[in-house]
């Protein structure tokens, strides 16, 4: 994130400029205060709170809590896609619950498009997707090191004919952009000059290519090469310049090596995957 207000006033002018669509899930009274009055199109991922739901009508009720809490951030009367958050398998009342606050706030005006958020794993997912036919897209994770949630899911959204938005390109595991791991930087360039593309720009551009991307972003200038991405020229043997990062994101000399970081952000990724190993 930004650290002063002059940097996040940059931060979502450019946003605003670029004329994406723009996610305020992370922060929505930061985000969308400063974009009352606009006409930006807005999403937002619900939270998970319906899971610890003790029946169909407290599900509903945790649900539209966070519309509430949420469209009261950003001052409008609705979110342009809203999605349901799934991290784990849930029992059909919590679901039902759910989705019955979402198609209430979509007839009231409050969503204008109900997504499916895979936050978990592919299969619960798929379970709680496939008998239930209210989403009109699907917000999926999708990267070269990790592409099984999207395999698994795509085809439906194929066959239901629901729009595909993937995200995290950069983000491996853990919290992770994966050049961070060799070259502490996000967006290294692929050249030794100062122009052409960066191998983030390349991810981010052969996927964009089949789908709209969801790119996390810090910086005026991440805005601005995000937007650029699916319009660079992509380097030959994207898959064999990955590969020295594929290495490294596997190393565990490495991941050990990110314990003793000068960077809090290295630091946490290898504490967090140090207690997924134990």
């Amino acid at each position: 994130m930004p650290h002063g207000e002059g940097d996040l006033d940059g931060l979502v002018g450019a946003a605003l400029a670029s004329g994406a669509p723009i996610d305020v899930t992370s922060q929505p009274a930061l985000w969308g205060g400063r974009m009352r009055g606009t006409e930006a199109t807005l999403t937002c991922i619900g939270n998970s709170a319906f899971e610890d739901a003790n029946d169909e009508n407290h599900a509903t009720d945790v649900v539209q809590a966070h519309l509430i809490e949420t469209l009261s951030c950003i001052g409008r009367e609705y979110w342009d896609i809203y999605y349901l958050r799934i991290r784990r398998a849930v029992e059909e009342y919590q679901l039902s619950g759910a989705l019955q606050a979402l198609e209430l706030a979509k007839q009231e005006g409050h969503i204008r498009h109900i997504g499916l958020c895979c936050d978990g794993p592919s299969l619960a997912v798929l379970g709680a997707w496939q008998f239930h036919d209210a989403f009109e897209t699907l917000l999926v994770p999708r990267n070269h090191y990790d592409t099984e949630a999207y395999d698994t899911l795509s085809p439906l959204a194929k066959e239901r004919r629901v729009g595909v938005v993937t995200s995290k390109p950069l983000n491996w595991g853990y919290g992770l952009p994966f050049v961070d791991l060799a070259a502490q930087w996000r967006l290294q360039n692929l050249t030794e000059g100062l122009y052409g593309p960066s191998l983030g720009q390349a991810v981010v551009g052969e996927f964009a290519q089949q789908h709209p991307v969801m790119v996390g972003v810090r910086t005026v200038e991440e805005v601005q090469l995000a937007v650029e991405a699916p319009n660079v020229a992509r380097p030959e043997g994207l898959a064999a310049l990955l590969e020295p990062y594929v290495n490294a994101f596997e190393s565990e000399e490495e991941w050990a090596s990110l314990l003793t970081s000068d960077q809090p952000a290295l630091r946490a990724a290898a504490q967090r995957r140090q207690r997924d190993q134990f």
